[in-house]
């Protein structure tokens, strides 16, 4: 972008400038000065639990404001000479930073473990994407935001490590997680999917729900039109016409079936149902969830969104098989529910932490 362009551009001369008249510049300020997310307001949610407003022209609306939650660990300080490696939690279509710890039991898992849970706040249709807009760009832009600005922001005021994280998400954030992995490979030490969005391009083969009726579905959450996330998938969604493409392009950028070849190297967990309600088999506070309720079903069940979902991620296992990139894969009976989603995170929680030290 040229305005940012001319900003970094402008903001060397002024170091310079000072650096001549012996002026001192604190360590940082420069890089603080080129991110434009600043924090406006901190909420403190018990001993543990920090939410944070962060204000960016890359988020979309009014405010410009969105949230992002904070699990910290024991001994955290801002002023710590130290660093802590950080997991990111990724929320699904229509949620938001408060959904992870109010569905789940992270806060008590996350206890004892020497890591920053990070749990950012985007919009119910954001696909964890730069918006096409049309073909115009600009915001919201929630990569930009949430890896460009957000991240160096918790590394400078919040103590987040800058080698050493995980990310994770459900559905939408699913398929955001295993896209940021795939789209900055080595940022991530580790990803993990829970009934994840890997495929927006997915088309049913008995008529049920297709990639694109999600993101369609999505605009409607958001009051926006769905054209503007990623264009329009072209054949065989919108036009009978093979050669009729449209803005595939930008769909298969974003997603994780299309990327799976830039996954190889980084630890993958991959979870989903096949849309059978069958209970989970565990709750928490038992044993760790048993090996045993990955069945491999062979056919998905009725409920509509994780019948998509299986069938996206059979799809997905297929094309990471034939890369030969290896992933931790459960398949199970299960729908698109939380406590399907909490029983995964406790089971992948190991590996993730194992990857960053935490």
């Amino acid at each position: 972008m040229v305005h940012r362009t001319h900003r970094r551009v402008g903001l060397t001369v002024l170091a310079l400038l000072l650096a001549l008249l012996g002026v001192q510049v604190p360590a940082g300020t420069a890089g603080a000065a080129e991110n434009p997310a600043r924090v406006v307001r901190e909420v403190r949610i018990g001993d543990r639990m920090l939410d944070v407003a962060v204000r960016s022209p890359e988020i979309d609306g009014l405010t410009h404001t969105k949230w992002v939650r904070l699990l910290l660990p024991a001994g955290w300080d801002r002023n710590a000479r130290r660093t802590w490696p950080t997991l990111w939690l990724l929320h699904g279509g229509g949620g938001n930073h408060k959904d992870w710890t109010g569905n789940t039991h992270v806060e008590e898992l996350a206890a004892g473990r020497d890591a920053i849970v990070v749990m950012p706040e985007t919009s119910g249709c954001s696909g964890y994407s730069d918006w096409w807009n049309h073909g115009a760009g600009g915001a919201p832009a929630w990569e930009t935001y949430l890896l460009g600005e957000l991240r160096p922001l918790l590394e400078r005021e919040y103590r987040a490590g800058t080698d050493r994280a995980a990310v994770a998400g459900l559905s939408m954030g699913g398929q955001g997680a295993l896209k940021f992995a795939a789209a900055h490979p080595g940022m991530f030490k580790a990803a993990a999917s829970y009934s994840g969005a890997v495929d927006p391009l997915y088309k049913s083969p008995d008529g049920g729900f297709n990639g694109p009726d999600a993101v369609k579905l999505g605009g409607l959450t958001c009051l926006t039109d769905w054209k503007r996330l990623w264009g329009e998938p072209g054949y065989p969604f919108d036009t009978g016409d093979p050669a009729d493409v449209r803005q595939r392009h930008v769909w298969e950028r974003n997603s994780p079936l299309h990327q799976a070849a830039s996954l190889a190297g980084t630890p993958l967990y991959v979870s989903y149902g096949n849309g059978t309600n069958s209970g989970t088999g565990w709750q928490w506070g038992g044993p760790p969830p048993s090996p045993a309720r990955c069945t491999d079903p062979a056919a998905h069940g009725g409920e509509a969104v994780e019948r998509a979902i299986f069938g996206m991620n059979q799809e997905f296992r297929a094309r990471l098989a034939r890369l030969g990139v290896p992933a931790t894969v459960c398949a199970s009976e299960g729908t698109h529910t939380w406590p399907y989603w909490e029983r995964e995170l406790v089971a992948s929680f190991p590996m993730l932490m194992g990857a960053i030290g935490g």
